[in-house]
């Protein structure tokens, strides 16, 4: 694409944006993907602005360096215009998206990291190509990792690499690492998810997915095509759309760039589940049903994105408070947990512990022996692709304080919402075709929520 029709059509991008635009009902923002893809290996990011749109745009024809689109997005704040990018599908990025070395060559020195973590505040934890927080091979005690899993390098017939710089979880860590030897943590994202449908729908509802690629995949019949599709994967292997929530003080183009600019955000897999999620070090013993939980919140600690205040000397552990509420149209809600990441002091490996802290039913589904909490039941008919609300509940809440805190080494602790069981699209499809679902997927599936972290860092 020559650079003159390149202008032309961004610039019928931001017409459009602008045409739709009606701020506190509905914001439209001024935005790009830049798809950096050397050898298959994702390093897409979407690029974002404030209020004013930049005059052209960065291509991976321009360049498929990090480094290169930082300095874009540099030039671009020094002149007025703000802006940031957000990465994605770390899980087919060979492990380079959470990688220790430079794309370019060499280590991640000090002014690597400070530009990433100026440039790139949140992380897009899950979309079409699958999601990136977690893999059964990185996380074998987490029962929940090996959700919606996307196994080759984009259009291509190769597995992508598992390893710690191609997940979330163990990504966070890495960037902990990095922090105590450069002063700078180039992964200190908060979470967000989205869509990347190439038709332009967003299609966050299992029940009423329309495809990812337009007119290669928009009848049930083409999704369920084995043969692989645009992204070298079989149609069914495709995720519906993820979505993400943003606090913000107005719904305006400054406000939702802001909230997503201080990471006060999460995403989901698709369903409109609310959350909120706070910590502090003196939060009281019944914070979360007090009518003014909020505003208490915010003003005894920080929310989900923040970094929690210096440790007081009287104070032992810090305490967390999680609010979460169903999707009036999904599924009821299976538990509320609370993962802890850090980096092994010695080692620098990344270490995860996840902790269920309330669940539906809480007084007669006791976790066993081992500490593990009994599956919260499945009512879905997969003949019917129709399933219950019986079981979960609407609404879970907790107050809980890390039992294994250590105040000498740094930390970082994020929410993970679970529904209860609901259809996966493909059974939904299978049904309206009269045939089984597909055998390489499931065939249901839970949806769930995840916050951005808040982040401990001990006292120097």
């Amino acid at each position: 694409m020559t650079p003159e029709l390149r202008a032309t059509y961004w610039q019928k991008f931001i017409a459009m944006a602008d045409k739709h635009y009606d701020p506190g009902k509905f914001t439209t923002l001024y935005g790009f993907e830049w798809t950096s893809i050397p050898n298959g290996q994702n390093m897409h990011r979407n690029v974002f602005f404030k209020d004013k749109a930049a005059a052209v745009t960065f291509s991976s024809f321009d360049s498929i360096n990090p480094e290169d689109l930082w300095t874009y997005l540099e030039v671009q704040r020094n002149s007025g215009i703000d802006t940031f990018a957000i990465p994605h599908n770390s899980n087919v990025s060979n492990g380079w998206m959470f990688s220790e070395l430079k794309l370019s060559g060499g280590p991640i020195d000090e002014r690597y990291a400070r530009r990433q973590a100026a440039n790139e505040p949140v992380f897009e934890m899950a979309q079409t190509k699958g999601q990136s927080e977690a893999h059964p091979l990185l996380s074998p005690n987490d029962e929940f990792a090996g959700f919606e899993q996307f196994a080759n390098l984009i259009a291509l017939p190769t597995r992508a690499r598992i390893d710690s710089g191609a997940f979330y979880r163990q990504g966070l860590a890495v960037g902990l690492k990095l922090e105590k030897s450069l002063g700078h943590n180039p992964y200190k994202y908060g979470a967000v998810a989205g869509a990347d449908v190439h038709s332009g729908y967003q299609g966050n509802e299992e029940w009423n997915w329309k495809g990812a690629h337009g007119k290669q995949d928009d009848t049930p019949q083409k999704r369920l095509d084995p043969k692989p599709n645009a992204s070298g994967e079989s149609g069914f292997a495709v995720s519906s759309a993820g979505s993400t929530a943003v606090w913000a003080e107005e719904n305006t183009r400054e406000g939702i760039f802001e909230g997503i600019k201080s990471k006060e955000t999460y995403g989901t897999s698709g369903p409109l589940i609310r959350l909120r999620f706070f910590g502090g070090w003196d939060y009281s013993s019944n914070l979360i049903s007090d009518p003014d939980f909020v505003k208490k919140a915010y003003y005894g600690g920080v929310p989900m994105g923040g970094d929690l205040a210096k440790k007081p000397a009287n104070a032992k552990a810090p305490t967390f408070a999680v609010w979460a509420l169903k999707d009036p149209e999904s599924g009821n809600l299976d538990r509320l947990q609370v993962v802890k990441v850090w980096a092994d002091p010695s080692t620098g490996y990344p270490v995860e512990k996840i902790y269920d802290v309330a669940w539906s039913d809480m007084a007669n589904r006791q976790p066993d022996a081992d500490g593990k909490l009994p599956p919260v039941g499945n009512t879905v008919d997969i003949t019917k692709a129709t399933y219950t609300n019986d079981i979960g509940d609407s609404q879970l809440t907790a107050e809980w304080t890390d039992p294994d805190f250590d105040p000498t080494n740094s930390a970082a602790y994020y929410v993970r919402v679970l529904e209860i069981p609901t259809p996966r699209w493909s059974t939904y499809d299978a049904v309206k075709l009269g045939i089984e679902p597909p055998k390489g997927v499931s065939a249901s599936i839970q949806e769930r929520a995840w916050s951005s972290p808040i982040w401990y860092t001990p006292s120097k």
